[in-house]
């Protein structure tokens, strides 16, 4: 039997918003799209001739709403530049 892992939720982090100093910082949220255009994120070689996309995450500010960071859950991919 394979194990499929929960999706992880967007959690509140005590990392200090560097713009307004609040600790009210929402972390690993999705960064979306309103249009069906096709994905958004960092392309990666995934095989010989395909392309795969690493979804964005963003850490938010609730307090001034400033997005603390951008980044991607799996940093060792084979990177397009």
């Amino acid at each position: 039997m394979v194990s499929i892992p929960a999706p992880e939720a967007p959690t509140a982090s005590r990392a200090r918003c560097p713009h307004c100093g609040s600790t009210d910082v929402i972390t690993g949220l999705k960064v979306n799209q309103n249009a069906e255009v096709g994905r958004i994120g960092l392309a990666y070689k995934a095989a010989v001739l395909f392309v795969g996309t690493e979804e964005l995450r963003a850490d938010l500010c609730r307090a001034c709403g400033s997005v603390v960071r951008f980044f991607v859950k799996d940093p060792s991919r084979n990177w397009i530049r």
